[in-house]
Parts: C-alpha cells; structure tokens; sequence
C-alpha cells in the first residue's frame, strides 16, 4: 500500500514539473518571439510609397520625419500617429495617411493645404479660413493677398469669395481685399484701381461700380484713377493719382 501512494505521490511531482516546464518554454518563447517581432532587424520597414498631389511637400522632407524614428522601424512597433502628427505639423501639409503593407512597406498619402491667398503679407491662408504659417514666396502660384484681424480670416474669407463671383462676371480679378477691425472693405483690383466699399452694402457696391464703369471707361483715362469710392448713398467719387 505504501508502494501505490509513493507512485501516486510520484506522478504527482513529475505531472507538475512538466506542467511547469511547459509554463516555462511557453514564456520563454512568447519572450523570445517578441523580442523578434519588436527588434527593427528582424522586420524592418524598408520600402517607402508615397502618393498624394505633391506640389510643396517633398520625399526628403517625409524621410526625414522617418529617419528620426530609425529605432522604430519596425511593422510592428512603428509609432503611426506620432509620425502622422509630425508630417500633419509641416506647414503645406493639410493630412496625411498611413498604412503598413506586409511585410516591409510603409505607405503614406499626403494631402495639402489648399491655398487660397496670402494673409497679411507674411502667412497663408486656406479655403476653410486656417492660417498657415508658411512662406508665401514658397507658393507655386499667384495668390491674392488678403488682409484682415487674425480672428476674423473667415468673414473676410467670405467676402471676397462674394465679391470675386460679381466682378468675374465682367473679368475683373482682385488683386487684394483688406478688412479692418470695423470690418470696412477695400478692394484692389488687377487693373490698379481701388474700391472703396465701406462696412455695409458692399455687394450692392460692387453692382454699381460695374453699372458705371463702362462710362468712367469711356470719359476717362483708367490709368489715371486711384480709386473709386463707392462708400454713398447713390454716386461715387474717384480719386486720382498723383501726376509726376
């Protein structure tokens, strides 16, 4: 009798022991496993697609948001969001996107700003009104200059998106709006005159100066005028510029 409980006892210890083995080699591996996994030479991301209109953005300027995360170039343990915050951060990036490709590729589309003006001589502006801190001598493309209060880019935004659709009608192009705190608008068109619009109507001023200028065109020299002042209750005055 004593023989069968030293067995059982026996099987006991050997039936934990390897269950404690297993446990171990287990642990062990998953360790060993994950240290593979996590280690950039075992599954380094070597291969870079980029896509998007990239007009501003260059491929070094994204190289180098990833040369900074050598350490973390790995599939599995690449930081995706701190690198999409950093790409994000550059000034002509408006969003990016980023995705893994097994098993060594990075893909990221890179969206830009879209530029719609420059903001008071030294920044840019978009379309939803965002000030973009950037070079405007980095713009690959003419842009008209607008001006205003740093809180207020989307009223002035607004208005000359309104009042570039009436003067396109008879092919004017502004070349700058400026806005003050009173939200008073002037108007610089392409052709060097200026238009005086003031805080209110301003769109009903544009209507008149289009109704008059075929005869100030007519009876005057266009580039002798200064600027139209359209700030009345019916008329307008012009201002004339400075004979040499």
């Amino acid at each position: 009798m004593w023989d069968k409980l030293k067995q059982i006892k026996l099987g006991k210890w050997i039936s934990l022991l390897f269950f404690l083995a297993v446990i171990y080699t287990l642990q062990y591996g998953g360790f060993k496993l994950y240290k593979w996994l996590t280690n950039e030479q075992s599954l380094p991301l070597t291969s870079l697609i980029l896509t998007g209109h990239k007009e501003h953005v260059s491929e070094d300027a994204v190289r180098a948001i990833l040369i900074a995360q050598k350490d973390k170039l790995n599939f599995f343990t690449l930081e995706i969001s701190q690198i999409q915050e950093q790409l994000e951060a550059l000034p002509w990036v408006y969003s990016a996107s980023i995705r893994k490709r097994w098993p060594d590729t990075l893909k990221i589309h890179i969206v830009e700003q879209p530029i719609v003006a420059i903001w008071n001589d030294n920044k840019l502006l978009n379309r939803f009104g965002e000030i973009i801190d950037a070079d405007p001598s980095t713009a690959l493309f003419p842009l008209v200059a607008l001006y205003g209060e740093d809180n207020a880019t989307n009223d002035v935004l607004e208005t000359y998106i309104k009042i570039k659709q009436l003067l396109k009608v008879n092919n004017f192009k502004i070349a700058s709006l400026k806005s003050d705190k009173r939200q008073s608008t002037d108007v610089v068109l392409e052709n060097g005159i200026g238009l005086r619009l003031g805080q209110e109507q301003k769109l009903d001023r544009i209507q008149r100066f289009l109704s008059v200028y075929p005869l100030i065109e007519k009876k005057y020299d266009i580039s002798t005028i200064n600027y139209v002042d359209l700030r009345y209750d019916t008329g307008f005055a012009i201002g004339w510029n400075e004979k040499n």
